[in-house]
Formats: C-alpha cells, sequence, structure tokens
C-alpha cells in the first residue's frame, strides 16, 4: 500500500468519525455537548505531545508572573475549549435557527446593522477563541446578511468539505484564504460583508510585526490595507462562554478615521486590532487557541 492510499484511507476514516460523533452529539442537550467537547479536549491534549509544549511554551511567556500551575490550566481549559468548539460545529448541521440563537446572543447587534446599512462593505474580525465558527455562522441567522467566510483549508480535503457545508448550511460562503484576495475586494465593493480570523503567524517579509503578549509577533496587514482603501468599516467581535455554556457576543468597532492620512496608517491600524484582540484573550486566557505558531517569526535586524 503506497503512503498516499494510507493518507487518503486516513482522512476518510477521521471524516467518518466526525460524521458519527456529529450524529450522536445531536441528541445531546447544550451542556451535555460542553460536557462530552471537554472530553474530547482532553483527549487531543494527551494525543498531542509536541504541540502541547508549543501551548505551555505561548502560555508561560504571555504570562511570566502566573504560577506553573496557573498555566497549566490554562493549557488544560484551553484544549478543552477546542474539544466543545468542535463538538458544537458538528452538531450545527443538526440545529434550527431558533436554537442557534439558543447557543448564541449579541449584546448589541445594532452596530452591525449600522454600519452594514452604511453600503460601504464590513468587514467581521475574530480570533480562535470561544467558538468563533458559531459566531460567524450566527450572524447570517440573526440579520440574513451572508458573510463570506475566509477560511484556511484543511489538509485533510473530505473533512474539510463536510465541516464546510456545516459553515455554509445557513446562506454563509466559504473562501479558502489562498484564493481570496479578488472574491474579498469584489465582495466589499459590492457592499457585502467578509468574516475573517486574525490571530494567526503571517509571513515574516511582506507582512509587519507588532506587538502582542509582549513579543513581536508577525500580523497579517491585509484587514487594514482594505479597510483604508476602501474605507470599509472593521468590527471585531468574540463568543464569550458563559456559565450556562450558551455564548454572549459583545461587538466592538476598529476606528481609524483619524489615521486616514498617516503615512504609517496600515501599522497603525493592525495594532489596534492586535490590542483588541490581546484584551479579550487576557479577561479569559482559556478561551483562546494558544496551540498556535503564533510567533514562530523573528523580525529581521
Amino acid at each position: 500500500m503506497t503512503l498516499g492510499l494510507m493518507k487518503k484511507i486516513v482522512n476518510r476514516v477521521i471524516t467518518l468519525l466526525l460524521l458519527c460523533l456529529g450524529f450522536f452529539v445531536k441528541f445531546l442537550s447544550i451542556k451535555q455537548r460542553n460536557c462530552f467537547g471537554k472530553l474530547i479536549g482532553d483527549l487531543l491534549r494527551l494525543l498531542s505531545k509536541s504541540r502541547r509544549k508549543i501551548t505551555l511554551d505561548n502560555i508561560s511567556q504571555a504570562f511570566p508572573n502566573n504560577l506553573p500551575s496557573e498555566n497549566q490550566s490554562i493549557l488544560k481549559n484551553s484544549y478543552r475549549n477546542l474539544g466543545i468548539s468542535l463538538i458544537e460545529l458538528l452538531a450545527l448541521r443538526y440545529l434550527s435557527d431558533e436554537e442557534v440563537k439558543k447557543y448564541i446572543k449579541y449584546n448589541n447587534l445594532g452596530l452591525l446593522l449600522e454600519k452594514y446599512n452604511e453600503g460601504r462593505g464590513l468587514i467581521l474580525m475574530s480570533g480562535h477563541y470561544g467558538n468563533w465558527e458559531l459566531l460567524a455562522y450566527s450572524v447570517k441567522t440573526y440579520t440574513d446578511i451572508p458573510v463570506h467566510i475566509i477560511v484556511k483549508p484543511q489538509s485533510n480535503e473530505s473533512a474539510d468539505k463536510l465541516l464546510n457545508s456545516y459553515r455554509t448550511k445557513g446562506g454563509n460562503s466559504i473562501v479558502s484564504m489562498y484564493k481570496a484576495a479578488f472574491s474579498i475586494v469584489r465582495t466589499l465593493k459590492k457592499a457585502g460583508v467578509i468574516a475573517m480570523l486574525v490571530d494567526q503567524s503571517a509571513t515574516k517579509d511582506r507582512d509587519v510585526f507588532v506587538d502582542f503578549f509582549g513579543r513581536p509577533a508577525a500580523t497579517y496587514i491585509a484587514t487594514a490595507e482594505l479597510a483604508l482603501s476602501l474605507d470599509c468599516p472593521i468590527i471585531m467581535g468574540f463568543a464569550v462562554r458563559e456559565s450556562d455554556c450558551t455564548y454572549r457576543v459583545d461587538l466592538k468597532e476598529i476606528k481609524f478615521d483619524d489615521i486616514k492620512e498617516h503615512k504609517d496608517a496600515v501599522r497603525i491600524l493592525t495594532e489596534r486590532h492586535v490590542k483588541a484582540l490581546e484584551e479579550q484573550i487576557r479577561s479569559i486566557p482559556s478561551l483562546w487557541a494558544w496551540q498556535h505558531k503564533r510567533w514562530k517569526h523573528s523580525p529581521v535586524s
């Protein structure tokens, strides 16, 4: 059996497992899915030794004054958040609009509608925090405004296709981040809405390094460039898990009217949305995916 064939078989098995998990969790309540997701997260933590080391290093450098036990707790609960988010994404296939609205609520949805109605297009930003999948999906549920979600394709093509079918079930569309440039510009010029996650490591040459938890982190400048060039508003939001396992969302506009003519406007705007992300993570660190190699590049001296 060739290596390529073996990989295809493994990918198909993983996809089948995801389908089975989704079918199972559709019968569970919100709180039961949360508990089951924690178990999945614990399993992921135990199985990912190398990634677990990266996670702990990221947390320890971000919170150098924490006790080791505090950082271990953040690590454990960060993995649990991944497990919960996965289980809830798999359940999404079976959720009605009313069930989605029970899962997630917006405190100031009017801000989104106000900016959308200006007719300049709208950029929605978030990070791998809380349940970002439910956040992106639910905008259409609440507003009936279709969202073009920018995603990083998974190496497992069959699983990627399956999960994308869940993400688009309610009327949103998916665009690969590797083929997104033209689609994003076209959508915004037509006064549409795009959603993207802005917390992954960027390139070390084209993009910029900004301070993130006290360390320079390579950060994509595309969002700032788009907003400034098209005069398109930016709204940032995070799905924060509550004690009853549902989510609340507070939306915040990242303003840039005061820097439009500044020669370093792209950097300044990038710093602003990164700062907003960091402030949210610091409020509940365990809801962020610390597993990313967020600081894998160093600035060229």
